[in-house]
């Protein structure tokens, strides 16, 4: 469960980078502090190393100032809640299983990289991954992470983002490497930028 919540959790803290205009890590992450939420549709395929099998599933996600919600709902529901103090997963059937984040060394480093991009520190995102930028002459973007933290490299090797620009840069699909040999891909669609969430959305991110 705890690898879950790793691999996850650095999808969603990564899924939400935006530039403001094309050039540099540094303008993304600019961007993204000016975004307090970002809402939209996935489409996940996981290949499995050993045999080549693909396991697809959809859903919803919620990127926010007070947390992250991936919502999967086919094949078969299930949802994670990421807050500022604490994880909360929830099953088909309801269940809901809440992490603390207290003295929890993983926790505390995806924290501390939700605040940095969150708050554009590109320094901090630095002190947690090594980081390499490149974009072309169409304004098509790719953000290559890898992960500095020996327990989060054990599970994950590299995030590869990739998007485009037009009036502002979009991220578009995400690849994420597993240290098993298995991947994962993410397209991610129709991007939404409320100012608010609704009452309902905000009250996913109160946990009792």
């Amino acid at each position: 469960m705890k690898k879950s919540i790793c691999l996850l959790s650095f999808i969603f803290i990564t899924a939400i980078l935006f530039a403001e205009k094309p050039g540099t890590l540094d303008s993304i992450c600019e961007s993204l502090a000016s975004n307090p939420n970002t809402t939209g549709d996935f489409t996940q395929i996981k290949t499995i190393q050993t045999n080549g099998r693909k396991l697809k599933s959809t859903g919803k996600f919620i990127i926010g100032r007070d947390g992250i919600l991936w919502s999967t709902e086919k094949p078969i529901y299930s949802s994670l809640v990421l807050t500022k103090t604490a994880v909360v997963q929830t099953a088909a059937n309801g269940k809901k299983t809440v992490l603390s984040g207290k003295d929890n060394e993983i926790f505390k480093n995806i924290s501390e990289t939700l605040t940095s991009v969150l708050s554009g520190n590109v320094t901090e995102l630095k002190k947690n991954f090594y980081c390499d930028f490149t974009i072309n002459n169409d304004s098509e973007w790719i953000i290559s992470l890898e992960p500095k933290d020996s327990t989060v490299a054990s599970v994950m090797k590299k995030l590869v983002l990739s998007g485009s620009y037009k009036e502002f840069a979009v991220l578009t699909s995400l690849v994420m490497s597993e240290a098993s040999g298995n991947t994962i891909s993410y397209e991610f669609m129709n991007q939404k930028y409320p100012e608010e969430l609704s009452e309902d959305e905000k009250q996913i991110f109160i946990v009792e």
